[in-house]
């Protein structure tokens, strides 16, 4: 009777999703997955590019009161997931509430590249596409944000004594700034057994995606484990599936990291914790985030899996936080989740737009959720 029962059971799985279960399995996604399914679907021209990275102007039209955002995505996955799906985009609403945005593609570096660490992404690569967007659109200040990783070298930008003069406000996606006790990755690299230089000795110049992210999965296993039953119980949920397949795909388009930028996420910032402590130097500066002053928006994802919400709490230690020009936000969702899912994405929007939007006297005044 069970035997029957389970053959009933298989043989009511739809077609459909054996396919989706095949395609996510295996990887075998393919771009023809990726227009099916709408992904991207923000116009973006290209308006400049050095080496592997190159800078986009978001949309088709550029004319905005506000002054114009750049977005620094993170280096571990590609930038489309702030851009998935029409109705899960950021960008497309911050296109919507009239703004200029201005997106860093990182591309993918190679082996000659292996000695740029974060220093040099912040020092060379975002201070060149912030000239070109004040270049471009004429305006003396930029609103900056950034999205994991790229928090983290957004605040560097912010920090810095020198170019913190290009910007009017600083918005922080799930930025991570103390790594110290900030959850499983921390815990992992703790330098007691770990010798970064080791594991990546055979490397040349670059760090392979698959090296990095193979420890991934196990940072949420119970919900690795359950996203295929997921995907069955909500196949027939309108715009279920869509989202589902969106971002299985992102997670499996993984990037290499430089060596030199690896190298400095372990030691550096995990082991060391040493941008959390201002003894970071970027551009020859020592940078401490405690100096900035200017706006701050931070989102943070009470069900982070990545970084605990501690590690971006640090960030009221900073000057705007005592000055009351933080707004600071912990919302009930994971470290993609709070920007792709549904409907807690639409409370991120709404805090996005609002902060990017706000007149510059209005910007005092922090609230904290």
């Amino acid at each position: 009777m069970q035997e029957q029962e389970a053959v009933k059971a298989t043989q009511e799985i739809p077609e459909a999703y054996r396919e989706m279960l095949s395609r996510s399995v295996t990887k075998s996604y393919t771009e023809s997955d990726r227009h099916r399914l709408g992904m991207e679907p923000t116009p973006k021209v290209q308006v400049f590019r050095q080496g592997c990275w190159t800078l986009y102007r978001c949309g088709t039209e550029f004319a905005s009161d506000y002054d114009p955002v750049l977005i620094i995505p993170s280096l571990i996955n590609r930038n489309y997931i702030l851009d998935l799906l029409p109705g899960h985009s950021l960008i497309e609403q911050m296109k919507l509430a009239g703004l200029d945005v201005f997106l860093i593609d990182w591309g993918d570096p190679d082996a000659g590249m292996g000695n740029y660490g974060f220093d040099h992404y912040v020092s060379k690569w975002v201070k060149r596409a912030v000239r070109q967007v004040k270049k471009i659109t004429g305006k003396a200040r930029i609103q900056l944000a950034g999205q994991c990783i790229g928090g983290m070298m957004a605040t560097m930008y912010a920090a810095h004594p020198e170019l913190r003069e290009d910007l009017s406000t600083l918005f922080l996606l799930t930025a991570p700034l103390d790594l110290a006790d900030s959850g499983l990755l921390a815990q992992w690299t703790s330098t007691e057994g770990f010798d970064v230089d080791k594991l990546t000795s055979a490397f040349q110049g670059l760090v392979p995606a698959h090296f990095f992210h193979a420890s991934f999965p196990l940072l949420d296993p119970k919900n690795q484990l359950a996203k295929y039953r997921r995907l069955l119980e909500n196949f027939e949920m309108p715009g279920f599936k869509e989202i589902w397949e969106a971002l299985d795909i992102w997670g499996s388009d993984n990037v290499d990291f430089t060596k030199q930028a690896y190298t400095e996420l372990i030691s550096t910032m995990y082991q060391e914790n040493a941008f959390y402590k201002g003894e970071y130097m970027v551009g020859g500066r020592k940078v401490d985030f405690k100096d900035i002053d200017v706006p701050i928006l931070s989102l943070v994802a009470r069900d982070d899996h990545v970084f605990t919400e501690k590690a971006a709490f640090a960030i009221h230690e900073c000057k705007a936080a005592k000055q009351g020009r933080l707004d600071y936000h912990v919302i009930p969702a994971g470290h993609v989740s709070l920007i792709a899912a549904h409907p807690v994405r639409i409370h991120t929007y709404t805090l996005v737009r609002e902060f990017l939007t706000r007149p510059e006297q209005l910007r005092t005044g922090a609230k904290k959720k």
